[in-house]
């Protein structure tokens, strides 16, 4: 590296500068006209070159130093001639690194390395030197000619450079290579087993969603500060919202050794989170997997706790689990995910619909759309196991995008033979309703349709509402201005404010299920929906209760003022041409009762 940027000039030059130092060499104009230039010439590159250059004589003793060493040192001419080099000496280096310095210099005639030295102020700097001996005819020693380069910033900055491709930026941590090329140096050398567990947070791109990036990226680094607290092994960022965490076991109670390990990672992360002055409590889900033998590879380990992992997150937020050889048949999210990209050209994605019933008539009010993906081998896949996949890789939009289209192209025939209800009700994904061409796109696919904006409802999660940036604002305004219906879905179970509901264009309130299922019986249900109902009232927005399966529960939610009932005692998800034959059944009811 050096080596190859080192003036050879100075190697040819310093020699004969230093005999003539040392000699007293006179240059006679008559004789020496040559001489005296190159002299000069020498001089010039001796005082100005950008390296350190030291000359000794045969005992060590320097006798001639140039700008630059002073530069470096800190130590003036006049500090060092008649001096030791040691004087620059760093401790760094024991007798014996000294005494090969010696040898090689004798034997050799040149040495060359890497040395820590010490300024005249203290601080130790690291150079890159090269000292040459220089020898009369007779082959003595006449003197040492010792050229150096302060390398200490540049080492720093390939120091930097390593740490910034084997470490994550936001956290500091190690990143996945580096942790597993560490686990691979140490698992074959320890007699004892390793648990890897992986962390990940549910929901994290709602978090950017909803709040923006810059908390989001805070909520990872007190993430990464919280492994590191309760982990006592290797600690590391694996992606955008999984973080790693390896740990040796010891006691010889594997399962034991490992649910304590849990535990503490559990206790230390369902503490609320202070971002941007704000307490927030999120969930996790864990996957973890044991090292079984020296077979075993540590990117198998590794493949092991992502199945692990993405079995926990498939039943749900907050899951917990570890591997097992069943898992291997279990749906392999790469699978799922090339799947995925493949389902719109492959027509195997399809559209079932859920009625809305009004309380009182019992008739149908609107129906909801549900996604469906049957896949050519794994057969039927619930929306909650590639719905995330399709928010973590970018593949929400076009998702969404194709829900829309053909939503409205079901509705317009529907409307078309006169069997339409009021409305229709899609989901859209928080990365979706962010989407810059957004509401161009609907408006351009209702207009397409021919169809006005008050037929369509927008289901948003509460995520969308808590993002009060102008952006999704103006967005908001634009659609309700439109005619277009906007309802909170899942009321509730997010991030829960009543400031939105007060300030913002929400028509429509959906009552989760987790607060339906144990009415009438269950007294804190009561209260939360009755409270939720009187206070839509105020505000004039209508309220769905989901998940009704009883007739118990639709009685009371109707004496109690519920707009709009939606379960399964009212219908499940059917597909377009059984929702047709209810549709028409709906209106011959409606026309028999006027």
């Amino acid at each position: 590296m050096w080596q190859a940027s080192f003036p050879i000039i100075l190697l040819i030059a310093f020699p004969l500068l230093a005999v003539g130092f040392a000699l007293g060499v006179g240059y006679r104009k008559r004789k020496y006209k040559n001489r005296k230039v190159i002299f000069r010439l020498l001089k010039q590159v001796f005082d100005h070159t950008h390296d350190g250059v030291t000359i000794t004589d045969p005992r060590g003793t320097i006798i001639a130093v140039n700008k630059t060493f002073t530069q470096v040192t800190g130590y003036s001419e006049a500090e060092v001639l008649g001096e030791n080099p040691r004087i620059l000496s760093s401790g760094y280096h024991d007798a014996e690194f000294y005494e090969n310095y010696w040898q090689t210099l004798m034997r050799e005639g040149i040495w060359q390395g890497e040395i820590w030295n010490r300024r005249k102020d203290g601080e130790v700097y690291l150079e890159w030197l090269t000292c040459k001996a220089v020898k009369d005819p007779d082959g003595e020693v006449t003197h040492y000619v010792a050229i150096f380069t302060d390398i200490t910033e540049h080492r720093r900055q390939e120091a930097r450079l390593e740490h910034a491709t084997e470490h994550d930026r936001l956290t500091g941590l190690p990143n996945t290579a580096n942790t597993l090329r560490e686990l691979s140096r140490q698992i074959p050398n320890l007699q004892k087993r390793w648990c890897l567990m992986l962390v990940d947070i549910d929901n994290f791109r709602l978090v950017n969603a909803s709040y923006g990036f810059a908390v989001g990226d805070q909520l990872l680094s007190s993430l990464a500060r919280r492994l590191k607290e309760c982990t006592q092994g290797l600690v590391a960022r694996h992606s955008a919202d999984v973080f790693i965490c390896a740990l040796p076991l010891t006691s010889g109670d594997d399962e034991g050794e490992r649910g304590a390990m849990i535990n503490r990672a559990k206790k230390y992360l369902s503490k609320p989170f202070s971002i941007k002055g704000r307490l927030m409590e999120f969930s996790f889900s864990i996957g973890t997997s044991t090292w079984q033998d020296a077979s075993q590879s540590v990117n198998e380990l590794l493949q092991e706790a992502e199945l692990a992992l993405h079995a926990a997150k498939s039943r749900g937020a907050g899951q917990i689990r570890h591997f097992t050889e069943d898992l291997r048949e279990d749906r392999n999210p790469l699978i799922l995910l090339q799947g995925l990209r493949e389902a719109l050209s492959n027509n195997e994605l399809s559209l079932n619909f859920q009625p809305l019933v009004a309380s009182g008539s019992r008739r149908i009010h609107a129906l909801e759309v549900l996604l469906r993906w049957d896949h050519p081998t794994l057969g039927r896949i619930p929306p909650d196991q590639f719905i995330p996949l399709a928010e973590r890789h970018g593949l929400m939009e076009p998702l969404g995008q194709w829900i829309l289209e053909q939503s409205l192209k079901h509705y317009a025939e529907w409307q078309q033979q006169g069997i339409a209800p009021s409305r229709i009700a899609v989901n859209v994904s928080p990365l979706e309703f962010q989407a810059e061409n957004f509401v161009d796109n609907l408006f351009s696919l209702l207009k397409k349709h021919k169809l006005n904006h008050e037929i369509l409802e927008l289901e948003l999660t509460e995520g969308v509402f808590v993002q009060r940036d102008k952006e999704t604002l103006d967005r908001l305004d634009a659609l309700s201005s439109s005619g277009i219906h906007l309802a909170i879905d899942d009321f509730g179970t997010g991030y829960s404010s009543l400031a939105y509901l007060k300030h913002l264009p929400i028509n429509q309130l959906k009552l989760d299920r987790t607060f339906i299922r144990s009415l009438p019986a269950n007294e804190a249900d009561r209260a939360i929906v009755e409270s939720t109902l009187a206070l839509c009232r105020g505000l004039k927005m209508t309220v769905v209760a989901e998940g009704v399966e009883e007739e118990a529960q639709a009685d009371y939610l109707a004496r109690k003022g519920c707009d709009l009932l939606q379960g399964y005692y009212f219908g499940r998800p059917t597909d377009a041409d059984e929702t047709t034959e209810r549709l028409i059944q709906n209106k011959v009811q409606v026309a028999r009762v006027s």
